[in-house]
């Protein structure tokens, strides 16, 4: 699947789910920073299987929060998507380093005076690029299999935060 199609896939499921315009940024922010802590997790760890589901949950997450930034903008150019432009520009000289810099980024998300902007997406989405790059990982690879991970998934919105049923099932 091209990179595109996927993320209007993507894009297509979560309207679906009501995660767009149903959720906030906020909310996706701290969705993303749950991903964010599990791919963390997998770093510490060595577990290439963690690392490569959390890119693409990281990335999933980002999709939505693209989409909502387009939403809520008055920008002439804010139906652009930035997300498939990443480059890998962004350096660090360790795995640590960018996932230092890739928390920061999304910290700025959580900045209720400053909503993230095209710019802010296209960061973070060069930093997860980055991250799969330094990891021997297909970063389209990582962001195709946490799709296909999510794509049949039922669950219910609770207070603008998709739960997935499996977990609905666990309270």
């Amino acid at each position: 699947m091209k990179e595109k199609e996927l993320i209007e896939k993507i894009e297509q499921w979560a309207e679906e789910r009501n995660l767009i315009k149903g959720s906030s940024i906020n909310k996706q922010t701290l969705k993303m920073l749950e991903e964010f802590g599990e791919l963390c997790g997998g770093v510490a760890k060595g577990n290439l299987d963690i690392i490569k589901d959390s890119i693409g949950d990281c990335f999933v997450v980002l999709t939505i929060i693209n989409a909502q930034c387009r939403n809520e903008s008055t920008e002439v150019n804010a139906y652009q998507s930035h997300l498939l432009e990443p480059t890998g520009h962004f350096r660090a000289s360790s795995m640590d380093e960018s996932l230092l810099r890739t928390a920061a980024k999304i910290g700025n998300f959580a900045n209720v005076s400053t909503y993230p902007d095209d710019w802010d997406v296209n960061s973070l989405s060069n930093y997860l690029f980055l991250i799969s790059k330094m990891a021997n990982l297909d970063f389209w690879g990582c962001v195709q299999h946490a799709y296909e991970q999510i794509k049949d998934r039922k669950g219910k919105m609770i207070d603008g935060v998709f739960v997935k049923e499996e977990d609905l099932n666990k309270e």
